[in-house]
């Protein structure tokens, strides 16, 4: 973290970070969250949360099960909170910050959702929160380019504020469908459609009102992620049917 960095993010809503984690806790993390993927490799929301992830893992429960869950959950949530990402809350968002809710997209080569691309869309569309006080922190945990389905963005877009736009399922969405609520995006910005190349186990820090899609995975080779969700400590957000965004405390 550096000045250099936290201007380009300032100006640009977005901003990639190196081996935060170290690559040993990137494979370990990808080893476990898989063990809860049902056949499509569709994505899990709030990993983070026992109950959540045991509603999630479609496998015949027994004392191993129920033990990967409690270990996958516990890493999920040390993950979200740890002080590191609290550190780059603290020096890019420059506000105190909580979490709110977690998910993993495993964008997994040859599955059902491999082919989903996401529409152009601003994440701070589903909490709503004022004054930009909405932020994700995307560990990507191999490398991510075009081919795989990585994000591209509008630089600058999160300038605009939130933007209208269409209330799309975004959350276990129909095989085939691609998901995200669609935003207009001023013509002024088309051309600054910008994609990220981001080389594995990195952290893309997105402004909540910075303009992104993704595109799909057309390769051989998977798309893991885990997004951390945050908000300025006291901002109202809305809760949501899916991911069920409450304040947690950060390390």
């Amino acid at each position: 973290m550096n000045k250099e960095k936290k201007n380009f993010y300032d100006d640009n809503g977005y901003v990639i970070l190196e081996k935060i984690f170290s690559d040993s806790e990137a494979e370990t993390f990808n080893s476990f969250i898989r063990r809860h993927a049902n056949d499509a490799f569709a994505a899990i929301i709030n990993p983070d949360r026992y109950e959540s992830l045991l509603e999630q893992d479609k496998r015949p429960k027994s004392d191993l099960t129920l033990k990967e869950i409690k270990e996958t959950s516990s890493m999920a949530r040390a993950i979200m909170t740890d002080k590191k990402m609290s550190d780059i809350l603290n020096f890019f968002h420059e506000k105190k910050s909580v979490a709110l809710s977690s998910q993993f997209i495993f964008k997994e080569a040859y599955s059902d959702y491999s082919s989903q691309a996401w529409k152009p869309h601003q994440d701070n569309f589903y909490p709503k929160s004022k004054n930009a006080a909405y932020v994700t922190l995307n560990w990507f945990l191999k490398d991510a380019d075009k081919e795989n389905g990585t994000i591209y963005c509008y630089p600058g877009s999160h300038k605009l504020g939130l933007l209208p736009a269409e209330n799309n399922i975004s959350f276990r969405e129909k095989v085939g469908s691609n998901p995200g609520s669609e935003c207009q995006i001023p013509k002024e910005f088309l051309e600054k459609k910008t994609d990220i190349i981001i080389p594995g186990n990195s952290i893309v820090i997105l402004n909540g009102n910075c303009i992104h899609g993704s595109y799909p995975n057309n390769s051989d080779r998977s798309r893991p992620w885990y997004s951390s969700c945050y908000i300025s400590e006291g901002e109202d957000f809305l809760v949501g049917n899916s991911s069920k965004r409450k304040e947690i405390k950060l390390s």
